[in-house]
């Protein structure tokens, strides 16, 4: 009797952890049916996202200019393209992918917002320049998977400051025998299969080993006005420049080693900084910038004014040039009249006002102008004599 009790007790909690299993199991399914549906998607919205309307990829080999050569993104799917990238205005990023291989040998008039050749899939993704062209782009990628060669004694050019990169995985081929004649040029800067030959500073064998060209192109905050930081931007690009060195060089023998150097002191004038920046090695790039620092005014005299009692009272002033500014407050406010000749307000106590002249954005310390009330008199008048009483 007591074993038999045991057995069914047994059964039951058997039948207990069966339940539960099953539960828990079923759980887990709907879990992971409920992460993979997230995980759908995140992955969908990164696809999306990764397109953009004007966007061209390659699904055949050709030459670039033959439309057949691609698909463009329309903002919702790719579609067959009826113009080539940068044929017409609007053209966004190029991909040249899928194992295929797409010539140039024209120039591209429109601006491309970059070029990568190149998507790490197995086939080889190729760019070649089979004729003399140009692209409007500020950036080309060979990245992984992708191969750049010119099959022709001829140029590439973008513009200046233009980025030629090569990723890990990615290729420019190099002649053995070099050919000089086979140049990319990127403003006024020439690379080519041989270094130093045909003008080029430098060799298709210095991009592969430094990832791509070097370059800066400096900006600053020009102009300014006298007393205000010059600040200077170098924007290096191309990979060499990662632990690359700077030098700035200008008027007066002003030198800095510093990246992004801010200058103090700088009267009015125009003013011609230049930037060298060199990678590791020895590859450098130079550019030189046009800065121009205004001359701020100065308000050159003041004339106060003064009245008997509560009214308005006119104050004057001049400056070296532009427009001058009426203020109650010394700094900060809203202007209450502009020009030489400014009449108060009301008032009934002396107050001091301030005036600043302003020319092009710059703009001069304020100046304290006093308006001045006289307090009232008393007047007492006999038949022979008038007594004007002052009152203390």
């Amino acid at each position: 009797m007591t074993t038999s009790y045991f057995n069914y007790t047994t059964f039951t909690f058997i039948r207990i952890q069966i339940v539960i299993f099953c539960y828990l199991k079923m759980e887990y399914q709907q879990m992971k049916l409920f992460i993979l549906s997230i995980i759908t998607v995140i992955l969908g919205l990164s696809n999306l996202n990764a397109q953009q309307i004007g966007d061209y990829k390659s699904v055949g080999s050709g030459n670039w200019t033959s439309i057949g050569v691609w698909n463009t993104y329309n903002g919702t799917a790719w579609i067959p393209a009826t113009y080539y990238p940068g044929q017409i205005t609007g053209t966004n990023d190029v991909l040249i992918i899928g194992g295929n291989s797409v010539s140039i040998s024209s120039n591209i008039p429109n601006t491309i917002n970059s070029v990568t050749v190149g998507d790490g899939t197995g086939a080889l993704d190729n760019f070649f320049v089979s004729g003399t062209s140009s692209l409007n782009t500020q950036v080309i990628t060979i990245a992984n998977g992708g191969i750049a060669e010119w099959i022709s004694n001829v140029s590439l050019s973008l513009p200046a400051g233009a980025n030629f990169k090569i990723d890990t995985g990615g290729e420019l081929v190099t002649d053995k025998p070099c050919n000089a004649a086979k140049r990319l040029i990127i403003g006024t800067t020439i690379y080519s299969t041989c270094n130093g030959a045909a003008g080029a500073q430098f060799s298709f064998t210095d991009l592969n080993e430094e990832g791509g060209t070097l370059s800066v192109t400096p900006t600053s905050n020009s102009p300014i006005c006298e007393g205000d930081l010059l600040n200077l931007y170098s924007n290096p690009s191309g990979t060499g420049s990662s632990n690359a060195s700077y030098l700035w060089t200008g008027p007066n023998g002003y030198t800095s080693t510093i990246q992004n150097p801010v200058i103090s002191g700088l009267i009015a004038g125009d003013y011609d900084y230049t930037v060298t920046i060199r990678d590791s090695a020895g590859n450098t790039n130079t550019k030189t910038l046009s800065i121009i620092v205004l001359p701020t005014p100065i308000v050159t005299s003041t004339t106060p004014g003064f009245r008997n009692g509560p009214g308005t009272v006119v104050l004057e002033a001049s400056a070296s040039s532009g427009t001058l500014n009426w203020y109650v407050n010394p700094s900060g406010g809203s202007s209450l009249g502009t020009g030489p000749s400014f009449t108060t307000p009301t008032i009934s106590t002396s107050t001091s006002f301030y005036v600043e002249a302003s020319d092009n954005g710059c703009i001069s310390d304020r100046i304290v102008v006093l308006a001045t009330v006289n307090t009232n008199s008393t007047v007492i008048t006999n038949r022979n004599i008038t007594y004007r009483i002052k009152k203390s």
